[in-house]
């Protein structure tokens, strides 16, 4: 019975057959190739960054005069100010308009009142 062929096609080649010149060559061109391949990768994703970067530069600097807009009409948030950070020094900000109410309120009952249920 006689093998198939791919098999007798594998096993005509065994490296033995070839010569220590042929497997040194082998090996130094899949070292060329694998860095080549990864020095590739490295420019390749440099280039990503660098184009994603100018790309976000290109749209912050296009869209300026639509954040100015939207800032002056008060449709866009300001940052948070020093006098509602936890951390600020506690003065009011130049654009507080007084509306904003933070705290507990506390509530003196009357004593004639304290007894009764709210109604609703």
């Amino acid at each position: 019975m006689s093998s198939p062929a791919f098999i007798r096609i594998a096993s005509s080649r065994s490296t033995a057959s070839r010569g220590l010149l042929a497997t040194v060559l082998t090996w130094l061109f899949s070292l060329v190739v694998i860095v080549g391949l990864l020095m590739f990768s490295v420019v390749a994703a440099g280039v990503l960054l660098v184009g994603g970067a100018v790309f976000l530069g290109y749209l912050w600097w296009k869209t300026r005069a639509l954040r100015r807009a939207l800032r002056e009409r008060g449709a866009m948030p300001q940052a948070p100010s020093a006098a509602h950070s936890p951390f600020g020094t506690g003065r009011a900000a130049a654009n507080d308009d007084g509306m904003t109410l933070e705290g507990e309120v506390i509530r003196e009952v009357p004593e004639d009142e304290a007894g009764r249920t709210p109604r609703g």
